[in-house]
């Protein structure tokens, strides 16, 4: 099914306003009037996106209702913007043969994840779910539909209790919610449900139009309910935006196991890795995935059941990454193999995450980010920079409670607590508390900001708890398997775990840990990276022009004979120019230096002007290395595996750069075709690059001094995407390749290690 067509557009006194007509408003108005998914909603469909089509009705008739109540205009703009829908639809509000179901979602002109109302399936009766049964010829879609409508609209609109909810659904359609039931035992199930609410003065109204009035009269005041307010107070959002509440056709996701929905991050929102991620479900609608609810599949299930939906799902997600220069988080439905968008925003994520994307970003030439953009987007990250575990070796296997998903890095220890008002009476004691839960919903977040750090038992990397766990910073661990929730604490394993116990929760690793484990914590490399191109632009603002220092260096070594002379030694041979641009300094510097060490024997003049350095000075700078190795062993040791993964992975594309076949044949590459070259650098760009700044980063919060091998790299492959080939491998050049000779050649002997054994063990 394709995107309707064509249809009435309206806007009635800014109460109203369709998709198309939301494309011609101004987009610096569009976020306020029509909250950030109506906005959102208008943008993908300007961008010729399948978007199920509907209607924003406006803050302005959210203020209008909050202060007035339900009034003829409000009504009369509801009427006018439904009878567009089923214009542009072909179907109906209660018809018979093509009735018209819609969501009614809350939208916040500042994101505030799951703490406003929803109502799904709005315009369903008895007769709708007899009429869809008859229209898909699958009974048990329709009544399954029926029971969501039924919970949704009486938890939501009828304000019935969670539990008394759960209780009578539980008697009527098991733990499963009917999915053990025949399709006749599910439609019987679903009406005795409706039946037993009613009694019980939980009535539903018989008329669609009323229901959906009501369901965004609900939306409207969900704006100040105490989640809502709470949420606001932790964030600091303005109390007086007001909710747009959207009108759209349901697109439904539970229309059998062709059918799913999810959310998908156009990069990894916990670590900022470039690669789709998110949960997803089959079969099922968007409230089982964002709840929490259910345990869901990880977003690469949806590229292995429908390929062809997966690459469809990339290319969205990539295309909104582009145009909105951000992580984008896209919820979709799947309706019986067509793929539908719901909602786009710019994804949530840790501080980790936004520092490696801003990273990325802006290195990818073909992103709209530029380094100083990047610098501004997480400078104030740079103040309480997120940090990262030293390997924790001491940890006995006995500590290892559970796993699960790590849903936002970080470490914290407290005591366990699994009510939300035991958690706010202990946060108030001054107690450090880990809140663990089934699932969160937005009613828990007063409990969640008490928390140093949360786990549950369901949900993914979109779940509720995920999501606002990202949001506020605090480490997450979620879905594992395995955990009750129990009145007294929990049961893991067959293991009870009572409220009061310290735990840590590892929301990097996904780990629950007995007792208080604490671990040395570093600031994360990626820190470095943006601090040195913070200090790069200051210094290209700041430096003479007459300066004989590298343009664009952040990092310089004093020339002093223990600087130079280990410069000299690890290159085999130098003059002043090139060692003074390996020590990011002068050379006038840098001659005397070089003079002295002369002068007492430790380096001599070939008659070609290169200085090479003697027996004697390779022997200190030998036993200089043994000391450093003996302080740095185990921050560098970790980075040796990581580090020759990439080597390999190098050293192939020099090859490629160097020879390319032609005809079936090798051939030395004469840079004669461009299109060969420039994947290659890409490939450079992209993947090896990206990798090989990470792991300097980390090395260089061990030895500061190394991330001056960043700012080679990035200078010699600045040279190779401008045209200048023998930059990526020239010896008496600071090519790509040479500098990156000597990066391992430090790490190996940082590390303790030395050449000839990694050589002779495949490494070298």
């Amino acid at each position: 099914m394709s995107p309707p067509e064509g249809g009435e557009q309206f806007v009635n006194g800014q109460l109203a306003v369709s998709f198309p007509t939301a494309v011609g408003l101004n987009p610096s108005e569009r976020r306020a009037l029509l909250g950030g998914k109506g906005a959102a909603l208008a943008h993908m469909t300007g961008l010729d996106l399948p978007v199920p089509p509907g209607f924003t009705l406006t803050t302005v008739a959210c203020h209008r209702f909050l202060q007035q109540g339900w009034s003829a205009d409000l009504a009369e703009a509801l009427a006018a913007g439904l009878a567009d829908l089923e214009s542009l639809t072909s179907r109906s509000v209660a018809s018979p043969d093509r009735p018209l179901l819609v969501s009614v979602r809350s939208g916040a002109p500042v994101s505030m994840p799951g703490m406003m109302d929803t109502v799904l399936n709005a315009g369903m009766t008895v007769d709708v779910a007899r009429a869809l049964a008859r229209a898909t010829g699958q009974t048990r879609f329709a009544w399954d539909t029926f029971r969501r409508f039924v919970r949704s609209y009486s938890s939501v609109v009828l304000d019935a209790p969670e539990t008394l909810l759960r209780e009578i659904g539980v008697r009527h359609f098991g733990a499963d919610d009917g999915r053990a039931l025949g399709d006749q035992a599910l439609a019987e199930a679903a009406m005795e449900f409706a039946e037993e609410l009613r009694s019980r003065d939980i009535g539903i109204p018989g008329d669609p139009l009323q229901q959906i009035q009501e369901s965004v009269q609900a939306v409207f005041r969900s704006w100040n309910s105490d989640r809502a307010e709470t949420y606001r107070r932790v964030e600091g959002i303005d109390d007086t935006l007001g909710t747009a509440a959207t009108v759209q056709m349901m697109s439904f996701g539970n229309l059998g196991d062709r059918s799913g929905t999810g959310v998908a991050f156009s990069r990894d929102p916990s670590t900022g890795e470039r690669v789709l991620t998110g949960d997803f479900l089959i079969d099922a609608q968007g409230e089982d995935v964002v709840a929490g609810t259910h345990q869901t599949l990880a977003i690469t299930a949806l590229a292995e059941r429908w390929p062809e939906l997966g690459a469809e799902l990339t290319r969205v997600a990539t295309l909104l990454e582009e145009d909105l220069a951000d992580l984008v988080d896209v919820e979709f439905t799947i309706e019986d193999g067509t793929l539908w968008l719901l909602q786009v925003r710019r994804g949530k994520r840790s501080d980790r995450a936004a520092l490696r994307m801003a990273i990325d970003m802006a290195d990818d030439p073909a992103f709209p980010l530029t380094r100083s953009e990047a610098v501004e987007r997480v400078r104030r990250i740079l103040d309480n920079p997120p940090t990262q575990a030293m390997p924790d070796t001491s940890t006995p296997d006995a500590s290892l409670l559970a796993t699960g998903v790590a849903a936002s890095p970080g470490r914290a220890a407290g005591v366990l607590h699994t009510q939300i008002d035991a958690t706010l009476a202990a946060e108030a004691r001054g107690e450090a508390v880990i809140l663990v839960r089934r699932e969160t919903s937005p009613s828990d977040v007063a409990g969640m900001a008490a928390a140093k750090g949360i786990v549950t038992s369901l949900g993914g990397l979109v779940s509720h708890a995920a999501v606002v766990a990202r949001s506020w910073g605090l480490p997450a661990v979620v879905g594992v398997s395995g955990l009750e929730i129990k009145p007294d604490g929990i049961r893991l394993n067959d293991r009870s775990i009572p409220v009061g116990t310290e735990i840590t929760v590892d929301g990097s690793s996904g780990t629950v840990l007995l007792g208080i484990r604490h671990v040395d914590e570093v600031d994360v490399p990626e820190t470095a990276i943006i601090r040195a191109w913070l200090s790069q632009s200051s210094d290209r603002a700041d430096q003479p022009q007459n300066s004989s220092v590298p343009s664009g260096h952040t990092f310089s070594e004093e020339a002093t004979v223990h600087t130079v002379g280990r410069v000299l030694a690890l290159k085999g041979m130098g003059t002043a120019a090139t060692i003074a641009y390996v020590l990011g300094t002068a050379e006038a510097d840098v001659q005397p230096v070089l003079d002295a060490l002369i002068n007492d024997g430790q380096a001599q003049v070939l008659g070609s002007g290169q200085i090479v350095p003697t027996a004697s000075l390779r022997d200190d700078v030998g036993q200089w290395y043994e000391d450093a190795a003996g302080r740095l062993h185990q921050r560098i040791e970790p980075l040796m595996e990581p580090f020759h993964q990439t080597n390999v992975a190098f050293k192939e594309l020099v090859g490629q750069w160097q020879l390319r076949t032609v005809d079936g044949r090798e051939v030395a590459n004469d840079h004669t075709d461009p299109g060969y070259d420039t994947q290659v650098v890409g490939r450079l760009r992209s993947a090896i690059h990206t990798d090989v700044k990470l792991i300097i980063a980390e090395a260089a919060l061990a030895e500061p001094r190394l991330v001056r091998y960043l700012e080679r790299l990035e200078a010699a492959l600045a040279e190779v995407e401008q045209g200048q080939h023998d930059m990526m491998a020239h010896p008496l050049k600071d090519s790509y390749h040479t500098v990156w000779f000597e990066l391992h050649e430090e790490l190996i002997r940082l590390s303790g290690r030395n050449r000839a054994d990694e050589a002779a063990a495949g490494r070298g």
